[in-house]
């Protein structure tokens, strides 16, 4: 009964410490914003203990190489996000446009959870490039809801179909790297 305590305990603290932090960056830790930032940091922390309940006992000991490997996950996404986008407006900048709008498959290399997930909306947010769709082995359609599948008999999604602007962005390199990093990150 005490380590469940102490887990939420500590959820409660760490969330309110994340949180608090977020609202001193953006009001500059103005202190004529005190009362709105303690109100709301504490509103979000409760219902981020509702919404996201603390499953498993906290391992410390793992959290410098989660910090050091999500702030290189954070370094290399705001990268390839440049180098997207710079190569989105020289595409569109160009006559005539260089652009062949291509499908290509790739594997799904994430269990099912929140690194899979955060893989694809970080990949759909990358210029360039974005998930069409997930399918299953047999190529069907495999769209998830929540934590139930779109289907009663459609097996769990296995790949993903990228649309790109161009075979040569190579989007399944990037995904396959996007994995890797965001793997790493949820170590």
């Amino acid at each position: 009964m005490q380590s469940i305590v102490m887990r939420w305990l500590l959820a409660a603290v760490l969330r309110a410490g994340i949180l608090g932090v977020l609202w001193a960056g953006f009001t500059s830790a103005s202190m004529d914003y005190a009362v709105y930032g303690l109100v709301s940091v504490l509103a979000c922390t409760l219902m981020s203990l509702w919404l996201i309940p603390p499953k498993s006992p906290t391992q410390i000991a793992r959290w410098p190489r989660r910090v050091w490997f999500s702030g290189a996950l954070c370094l290399w996404f705001l990268w390839q996000s440049v180098l997207g986008g710079v190569d989105v407006a020289v595409r569109s900048l160009r006559r005539p446009v260089r652009i062949d709008p291509t499908v290509v498959r790739a594997p799904i290399d994430l269990p099912e959870g929140h690194a899979r997930q955060l893989a694809m909306v970080l990949m759909n947010l990358m210029p360039g490039s974005m998930i069409q769709r997930t399918t299953d082995d047999g190529g069907a359609t495999a769209l998830v809801t929540t934590d139930q599948y779109s289907a009663a008999r459609c097996a769990s999604p296995q790949q993903v179909e990228l649309h790109t602007l161009a075979p040569e962005l190579d989007p399944a390199r990037q995904w396959k790297q996007l994995q890797h990093r965001v793997s790493r990150a949820f170590d």
